[in-house]
């Protein structure tokens, strides 16, 4: 009936069920264990505190009667002790036996309280065990007439004394004779009391230990309970896992058939993708060629835009100096000079982009100094034709292991780009710094322009290949990308721009960009590969 009972609910509510009775049954068991532990703290307390420091209280009070009062009287009776002396040790012995008094009433009275005896309680009104009385009428009738010898025995210890001290010797030893009794007396019912609480204490520990093993029965019965059920809902768990397992499987088996046959029919259409896309490949390499073909068409051409305007500008200077007659050998020297270096740049400008992929093109050691200097040399006529101001600063010049026309082409890049935008903002005093740091393990270059710094729309876009905010006759917009792929992939550095203040040779701060480019020092053998 159970079993069908639990066949109607659903697996989840089942797997709830289950956590739900191993989650109780848990918190019934550590509840009672709780419960045990502070029952059973609270009886040893109870038992030390309320059985056994009296017992020894009572003992102690008993050896002070016997000892410092009873034996002093008789050394007193007996003359083996002096009046003075004897007064002394049974004033100090009565001082003792009433603290040890009120030291045993305050064991008796003494009170637990708190979760101990919520817990001691509990588990009795839980396991129907009787309450043991702290004190019964026996007790309290014992003590009032223990209380009632000691008072006696002080009065007559004091009587006696003073018969001693006046010399009443007689009439002192039929006192001391008396006062035996006394203290024999309240001997006796201190030995009551304390078979008393001895009985009390035997009680209460046949009590825990029926209170323990009531414990521990039900411990282990919540325990069984527990293992009994969680096995029944386990099994009927695995029951409905087996069923879902079946079902699952014929299910599976549906749809691998299906799969098969589905595959059958990918395979052909695979086929023929890959056909179609093998042409589509072969389609696509030749428009990469001829892609690659374009850009590096692009790329000659960008950098040949500017020695061949400075070129332009010779040859014009040539027709100006005739026509004014100030044409001389000197003159004609200068500027031929200056056009074997254009045109030696526009050579290495082929050659330099024939091995851009090549990684085994070579590198040297060459200076940063002549790097630049060649850079200035190649755009002096277009930046003084412009009345561009240039400033160099470099304390020592440096040595690094690369490739030389490659910085060079950054170079030329980095001052067209300021060039262009100086004259677009039509900045009346023009200026660019170029300005060479050496670090630990490489050299920084920074290049500066009082062109008012790069808009915050573009920032993030600068390096791009074909972004350009110039028109399509002036700019490719693939110069910086260019260069950062020489500067990081060929040079194993870093190139980076930010927009910053800066005086610029003034009293007032411009707003300028500047380029930054950090290269080490040495190349790494396998670095120089692209």
């Amino acid at each position: 009936m159970i079993n069908n009972l639990l066949d109607r609910v659903k697996f989840s509510n089942k797997t709830k069920i289950l956590i739900a009775i191993i989650s109780f049954s848990m918190m019934i068991i550590g509840f009672l264990m709780m419960i045990s532990i502070f029952a059973l703290k609270f009886d040893y307390e109870t038992l030390y505190q309320k059985r056994t420091i009296p017992q020894v209280g009572l003992e102690e009070i008993k050896d002070i009667y016997t000892v410092n009062i009873y034996d002093t009287l008789y050394d007193i009776k007996e003359n083996n002790i002096d009046v003075d002396n004897a007064g002394e040790v049974i004033s100090l012995a009565k001082q003792i036996i009433k603290v040890q008094w009120l030291n045993y009433q305050d064991s008796v009275n003494y009170k637990i309280g708190g979760l101990p005896e919520f817990a001691s309680n509990w588990l009795n009104f839980f396991l129907l065990s009787e309450s043991l009385q702290q004190k019964n009428y026996y007790q309290e009738g014992v003590v009032s007439k223990v209380e009632e010898k000691m008072k006696r025995i002080d009065t007559q210890s004091n009587k006696i004394m003073k018969l001693l001290k006046q010399g009443k010797s007689f009439k002192a030893i039929t006192a001391i004779n008396e006062i035996f009794l006394e203290i024999n007396s309240i001997n006796i019912y201190l030995s009551s009391l304390i078979t008393s609480h001895l009985k009390k204490a035997v009680a209460e520990k046949n009590r825990n230990d029926k209170m323990f093993r009531t414990s521990i029965y039900m411990l282990f019965f919540l325990i069984g309970l527990i293992f009994f059920l969680s096995i029944i809902i386990s099994l009927i768990l695995i029951n409905n896992f087996k069923e879902l397992h079946d079902s699952l499987e014929v299910k599976i088996n549906d749809k691998t058939k299906e799969l098969r046959s589905l595959n059958n029919s990918l395979e052909r259409r695979i086929k023929a993708e890959v056909e179609n896309n093998r042409k589509k490949d072969q389609i696509m390499f030749a428009q990469a060629r001829l892609a690659s073909l374009g850009e590096m068409l692009q790329n000659i051409a960008h950098q040949w835009r500017q020695p061949l305007g400075a070129l332009v500008m010779i040859i014009q200077s040539f027709q100006s100096k005739f026509l004014s007659g100030k044409l001389n050998e000197e003159f004609i020297e200068s500027r031929v000079d200056d056009a074997g270096v254009l045109a030696k740049n526009m050579s290495d400008t082929l050659e330099d982009f024939r091995t851009f992929f090549d990684p085994n093109k070579s590198h040297k050691s060459f200076s940063i100094k002549k790097v630049i200097d060649k850079s200035l040399d190649l755009t002096k006529y277009q930046l003084e034709k412009d009345d561009i101001n240039v400033f160099f600063t470099m304390n020592e010049d440096i040595n690094i292991y690369g490739f030389e026309n490659e910085l060079t082409h950054v170079i030329l890049n980095l001052l067209n780009n300021s060039k262009d935008a100086l004259i677009e903002k039509n900045i009346s005093q023009k200026q660019i710094r170029i300005i060479v740091k050496p670090t630990h393990n490489s050299v920084v270059i920074n290049v500066i322009d009082n062109a008012g710094g790069i808009k915050s729309d573009i920032m993030g876009k600068v390096f791009d290949p074909y972004f350009t905010t110039k028109h399509k006759s002036v700019g490719t917009g693939i110069g910086l990308y260019m260069s950062k792929q020489m500067v990081e992939k060929h040079m194993n550095g870093n190139i980076d721009y930010k927009n910053m203040k800066h005086k610029m040779g003034k009293s007032e701060l411009c707003n300028c960009a500047m380029f930054t480019i950090e290269i080490p020092k040495e190349l790494r053998a396998n670095d120089d590969k692209t």
